[in-house]
């Protein structure tokens, strides 16, 4: 049981501190090499705009210029763009609440707050004057208000580990960032696979997880908290 709990600590650290890494030339992004991360310059190739991408709403969004200031509504999509960090100019309500951000990125608790999927702040967003606003899928009202006034979204609904990829390589398109998003998809993928290594012999008991707001309220099949659960044996 000890090393049960051990690998589903060691995963999610693995998931949330991958993601976020701050790629600089002092500290660059880890790529793995037979099963281990190592470390190596990043360089991006010249982007080209216009893009097109489509997001995890289906909806097609044309991106005439690489985005220079980025807005996150989200804390999934956050978590990611701490890599972007010098292009943030705003994100979520509560940031202080989640100490990926104070651990990682200190400097984003002091970005103005765009509310929350509940009580979203569309005029403060539009305050930012961003060039991108990343939202959760929820917000597809506040999305076509935002288009409405010349300012490109994508929503995006990383909600298991493969809608998580496409909401990675959805952004790195968007940013221009697709070779550091594959460092990232790379290290994460060599990562689980030594999970799995680990557990192949390891007990795989029944769990639940109750939700932090009701004992009966629990994450489905269909929530990354699963894929969680199942990644960790």
């Amino acid at each position: 049981m000890k090393r049960l709990i051990a690998m589903i600590l060691a995963w999610s650290m693995v998931l949330s501190l991958s993601a976020c890494t701050k790629p600089q030339e002092e500290t660059p992004a880890p790529v793995p090499e037979t099963g281990a991360a190592q470390e190596t310059q990043v360089q991006e190739p010249v982007s080209h705009y216009p893009v097109t991408v489509t997001d995890q709403a289906g909806r097609e969004v044309v991106i005439e210029e690489e985005p220079k200031k980025l807005v996150s509504g989200y804390y999934i999509s956050t978590s990611l763009m701490i890599a972007l960090e010098d292009k943030l100019v705003g994100i979520e309500a509560k940031a202080d609440k989640r100490p990926i951000y104070s651990l990682s990125a200190p400097e984003l608790l002091e970005l103005p707050n765009v509310g929350s999927a509940k009580e979203f702040d569309l005029e403060g967003c539009t305050a930012l004057e961003p060039d991108l606003v990343v939202l959760p899928l929820k917000l597809k009202e506040a999305a076509k208000t935002l288009e409405g006034l010349g300012i490109d979204v994508l929503l995006v609904n990383p909600e298991n580990q493969q809608q998580l990829t496409e909401m990675i390589e959805l952004i790195a398109k968007a940013t221009g960032t697709q070779k550091r998003a594959q460092q990232l998809l790379d290290f994460t993928a060599a990562k689980q696979k030594e999970l799995e290594t680990m557990l192949a012999d390891a007990p795989t008991p029944t769990v639940y997880l109750a939700g932090n707001s009701d004992l009966l309220s629990t994450a489905g099949s269909a929530m990354y908290q699963s894929d969680l659960i199942h990644l960790a044996g």
